[in-house]
């Protein structure tokens, strides 16, 4: 309920500090009430900055919990009992009356409400514009029961999540593990906070993900395309019972063959849930077609009952393990790789490659935000989503989502700059953005975009250096020293 950069910027501004707040601050934060300028409102008469104004003094001790805005349904009711005389089952029709916006049935309260607020000195004309900041309020009022609900599931989660952050953080990546974006964005939360997040290993990882201490959350093997939940429980259940795995043939051997197909083998080589034997993923990956053929032979032989003589030795010592050379996969196949199973990269990213090559004329992202507030910003960054935009005037424009290893930020191209970077612009490639950092229409930080470039021509041009390194076997066109 308080995850979103914008809810958060607002509670910073409001500095809560009961629960009332909270409960406020969730009601408040809807298009209706963000549109009427009550969340500013509310926060500038908290701290003194705009003097309260309420509608009428018999109002007062009904609207000063919310600053003397209307907020909840139920202020709505109460005021209709105090002012009007209603009963509690007739400020029950009035509040349903509302959520309907029915203009006959609004229209009929409002001669109920002015009737009543006459009976007790009210004048007609005082009486109809409370009434109007009722119908006005019709339009974005919030259940209060409601808010205070969440507002109390909030306050518990954030009292976990401050005494406890990795189990609570583990148990919010688990439960969005099906969502690949959320996964990420929780990840690198999970890193801000201070804490690890180990990759998968099929040594420590259970289905969902895991803590190993205060500091460490272990990946959920659920978390990998491609890796059933029937698979891991089989899995961890023959871990438990008889020890970690040893290698790939160990492996193999001892995870029955209708329960690990080709693809869940490889999703778990690729994510890196295997690199805990020692062995480079393209040789695990060129190596277990044999591996899956002797573990399959051996559990044929078993139920067969031709077993052997050895039968209750471990695999690892019936099987000679061999595995077939192959050489690393590159930075950018790790990467391809990773991404496929993980739908995200996890162990380094692609702005890495640069990160050294740049790091004189280009900033991260994080360091970029340190200097915000409409500053100017140069940062090299993977575009992971771009989408396009017609604008009111029929031009288009860009919205983009940038990242690097640690961070993501939005980012927008105008109309205006969109024609000279448009070449540029392309989704899953490494680029330099150049621009200015400030707030969007949801209170949270962008970087609008007036310069995109290619990171091989921004090499190019402000090379500083080269070297050449040559082999003293090799010849060359130099004379030797005498």
């Amino acid at each position: 309920q308080l995850e979103s950069d914008g809810m958060r910027g607002y509670l910073k501004k409001l500095q809560a500090d009961s629960f009332e707040d909270i409960v406020a601050m969730l009601a408040l934060y809807r298009p209706g009430p963000l549109g009427a300028g009550m969340v500013d409102d509310y926060i500038n008469v908290k701290h003194g900055t705009q003097k309260v104004k309420y509608p009428h003094p018999m109002l007062e001790e009904i609207l000063k919990p919310t600053n003397g805005v209307f907020l909840y349904q139920e202020q709505v009711m109460k005021s209709a009992q105090v002012m009007a005389g209603y009963s509690l089952g007739g400020a029950d029709l009035l509040r349903r009356a509302m959520g309907k916006k029915i203009a006959a049935e609004m229209d009929a309260q409002r001669d109920v409400f002015v009737k009543g607020a006459a009976e007790r000195g009210i004048d007609v004309k005082k009486a109809n514009e409370i009434f109007d900041l009722i119908d006005k309020f019709s339009g974005y009022g919030f259940n209060k029961s409601h808010s205070v609900a969440y507002a109390y599931i909030s306050y518990q989660t954030a009292w976990l999540k401050a005494h406890y952050p990795a189990a609570f953080m583990a148990s919010v990546l688990s439960g969005v593990m099906d969502d690949t974006d959320r996964v990420a964005f929780t990840v690198k939360e999970v890193q801000a906070m201070g804490l690890t997040v180990d990759g998968p290993s099929i040594n420590e990882s259970y289905h969902q993900f895991s803590i190993q201490d205060e500091k460490i959350i272990t990946y959920g093997l659920g978390a990998i395309k491609g890796v059933g939940e029937a698979l891991v429980e089989t899995l961890v259940a023959e871990r438990e019972a008889n020890g970690d795995y040893q290698d790939l043939f160990d492996f193999c051997s001892r995870i029955e063959r209708r329960s690990l197909n080709k693809r869940a083998v490889e999703a778990l080589i690729y994510s890196g849930a295997l690199d805990g034997f020692g062995v480079n993923r393209a040789s695990l990956i060129r190596t277990y077609p044999s591996a899956m053929k002797q573990a399959e032979q051996r559990q044929n032989d078993q139920s067969s009952g031709q077993s052997g003589l050895f039968a209750n030795e471990q695999v690892h010592n019936e099987y000679e393990v061999h595995y077939l050379p192959a050489s690393s996969f590159s930075f950018r196949e790790t990467l391809q790789f990773e991404k496929m199973v993980m739908g995200y990269y996890f162990y380094n990213h692609p702005t890495d490659e640069y990160k050294a090559d740049l790091k004189h004329i280009s900033a991260t992202l994080p360091s970029a935000l340190v200097f915000r507030n409409n500053k100017e910003a140069r940062v090299l960054a993977l575009i992971s989503e771009l989408r396009y935009r017609s604008t009111r005037s029929g031009t288009q424009m860009a919205l983009i989502n940038v990242e690097d290893s640690t961070t993501l930020l939005n980012a927008v191209v105008f109309s205006k700059v969109l024609g000279s970077v448009s070449e540029a612009l392309v989704a899953d490639t490494v680029v330099v953005l150049s621009g200015k950092i400030n707030k969007d229409y949801r209170d949270e930080w962008q970087l609008v975009v007036d310069k995109v470039e290619g990171v091989d021509a921004v090499k190019e041009k402000y090379a500083r250096s080269f070297e050449i390194s040559l082999n003293h076997k090799h010849q060359t066109l130099f004379e030797p020293l005498s």
